[in-house]
């Protein structure tokens, strides 16, 4: 039993998809955002570290993720942002420069442009969220 057994795994079928190219892409430049998110660089500069253009790494992210290379970073930042903002008591603006943003303005902007809140709004919310649920 235990023969047949092993023989029905090793068959072609059951075995994993070898990733396709972007996919390994893909796959390599999420490892590089989660490592260095906070270090402020742009996809671009993602992508030339990579070694491929812009233009590549986004379709390679398109095909294996079915979003761009810009949305993977961008979501990647607005978690840790969001983190930073809801689980700590750091000021905003150290928060901003730990994120790699060149001023706290631009954390502000970015933060509203993805949330529809500012960063002390977020950071409220919480609060208010957490006294609902004591009540």
């Amino acid at each position: 039993m235990s023969v047949w057994l092993r023989r029905q795994i090793a068959l072609p079928e059951h075995l994993p998809l070898p990733m396709n190219a972007a996919a390994r892409l893909s796959a390599a430049f999420c490892a590089d955002v989660v490592r260095r998110h906070r270090d402020g660089l742009t996809m671009t500069e993602n992508a030339l570290f990579l070694g491929v253009t812009p233009t590549h790494l986004t379709q390679a992210c398109k095909a294996a993720t079915g979003k761009t290379a810009a949305d993977l970073l961008t979501e990647r930042v607005l978690y840790a942002a969001r983190i930073a903002l809801l689980e700590t008591s750091v000021p905003v603006q150290d928060v901003a420069r730990f994120l790699g943003f060149g001023s706290a303005a631009y954390f502000t902007r970015f933060i509203q442009q993805h949330t529809k809140m500012t960063p002390t709004a977020l950071r409220r919310s919480r609060a208010s969220d957490a006294g609902a649920v004591r009540s």
